[in-house]
């Protein structure tokens, strides 16, 4: 993804949820906030820096080394394998792992996914949020990809 100064924020955290992070170290909680409510759609890096008062080159800067960083660290391998972390984003895991939807309504209901900060929060924060052991979390939900891969499997012609 080429960043800019014409790219619209919320293009940047769709493709790349962990780029919210980015944007709160730069200060942009309230625009984080409103744009997870489904607002601030057509605004710019540039115009958002603007408003903000921020660097934005510096922006632009940390937010390409977050997606690089990302695109090299956290997706899911060609082996097959399995690899959910405690420092990976909830939308993160949610979009690369499916199956492990079900353990997030399982500890943190069915309504998290509609919370404003879904998708902005790792998953060590988020568990810690909800009275929930980190470590079982990722174990869980590993567990169910695991357990959702092997159903599918049984199931496919052979």
């Amino acid at each position: 993804m080429d960043i800019n100064k014409d790219t619209k924020i919320v293009d940047i955290v769709n493709e790349q949820p962990r780029a919210a992070v980015v944007f709160k170290r730069h200060g942009f909680f309230t625009l984080m906030a409103r744009l997870q409510g489904g607002a601030m759609g057509d605004v710019t890096v540039e115009k958002a820096c603007s408003q903000q008062g921020a660097d934005m080159d510096k922006l632009i800067t940390d937010l390409k080394a977050e997606v690089d960083a990302c695109a090299h660290s956290s997706a899911p391998s060609d082996t097959g394998e399995v690899k959910i972390t405690k420092k990976m984003k909830t939308k993160e895991v949610t979009d690369a792992y499916p199956a492990s939807k079900s353990v997030f309504i399982k500890h943190f209901g069915k309504g998290c996914f509609d919370c404003p900060a879904f998708g902005t929060e790792d998953l060590a924060f988020a568990s810690m949020m909800h009275n929930t052991d980190p470590n079982q979390f990722v174990r869980e939900c590993i567990e169910a990809v695991i357990k959702d891969r092997e159903a599918k499997a049984d199931t496919s012609p052979a």
